[in-house]
């Protein structure tokens, strides 16, 4: 198995997988998205979810949406023994309902969605973000804090809330200038946001993952970039934290590469 960092009582992985390849989110572009729901068939997403666990993932994020929390149910059914970290959905109105049927699909942890946080955020309502930590804590499970706003995850520090992890974008989609809906080009990704984010994640005092280290495709032009992008996660964050990667591995085998990746970027971060 890959090195591990502890969330609550979790042996988790410093690599996990996420989901949105499954649903083809692939955040480039259509054709991209395409491509994606195309060859992720129940196999070949059950196919790639076993690979991650050959090369030593032990843990799959996803949202609490029911097509891929029974995604999931079925791999597990099949076999799989992934652990399942579970997000919330976006809306706050739905959020009690969402949370209860998430539990019938035995997640191993819940995080409260990023674009639910930055939402609070932007309309000034993070006081709020404690009575829904509140709630997960509420299921006995571990909870987490998830972000595209660096703002997001200081304030959570400021105030005490005291997750168990965190969830940090490197880039804020959630900027209101920078969604699809508002740019017909699709999302814009600042490199500009990286070292922000990365800044306050060396504050955080809980374990934390970084999200979109490749830029959704973006920061993939060769395997050396790739490599790179790695590198620069383990050496900007704290010791112990981990990275969240969507992988598709229609053209290449990017569990067993981006495993290596994880163990060689650690690696230097301890020297």
């Amino acid at each position: 198995m890959l090195p591990t960092m502890k969330i609550r009582d979790l042996e988790v992985t410093r690599l996990i997988v996420g989901s949105n390849p499954f649903t083809g989110k692939s955040h480039l572009d259509a054709d991209t998205d395409n491509d994606m729901r195309n060859h992720f068939s129940d196999e070949q997403a059950f196919a790639m979810l076993r690979r991650c666990e050959e090369v030593g993932i032990n843990a799959v994020q996803s949202r609490g949406s029911i097509p891929v929390m029974d995604l999931i149910a079925r791999y597990r059914q099949s076999g799989g023994n992934l652990l399942w970290l579970a997000q919330t959905g976006k809306n706050i109105a739905t959020f009690d309902e969402e949370l209860d049927a998430m539990m019938d699909y035995s997640p191993s942890a819940i995080c409260i969605h990023g674009e639910l946080t930055d939402e609070l955020y932007l309309a000034g309502m993070l006081d709020r973000l404690g009575e829904l930590l509140d709630k997960v804590r509420r299921k006995n499970l571990p909870c987490g804090i998830c972000a595209h706003f660096p703002e997001v995850l200081a304030y959570a520090e400021e105030k005490g809330l005291k997750p168990d992890y965190y969830m940090a974008s490197l880039y804020n989609l959630s900027q209101p200038d920078r969604s699809q809906d508002v740019n017909p080009t699709g999302e814009r990704f600042e490199d500009s946001d990286i070292p922000k984010m990365y800044e306050v994640i060396r504050q955080l005092t809980a374990p934390t993952f970084a999200l979109k280290i490749l830029g959704a495709g973006r920061r993939c032009a060769t395997q050396e970039q790739v490599r790179h992008a790695f590198v620069e996660a383990f050496t900007s964050m704290k010791p112990g934290d981990g990275v969240l990667v969507g992988m598709f591995d229609k053209y290449i085998d990017q569990p067993r590469l981006n495993a290596e990746y994880t163990r060689d970027a650690i690696s230097i971060a301890e020297q």
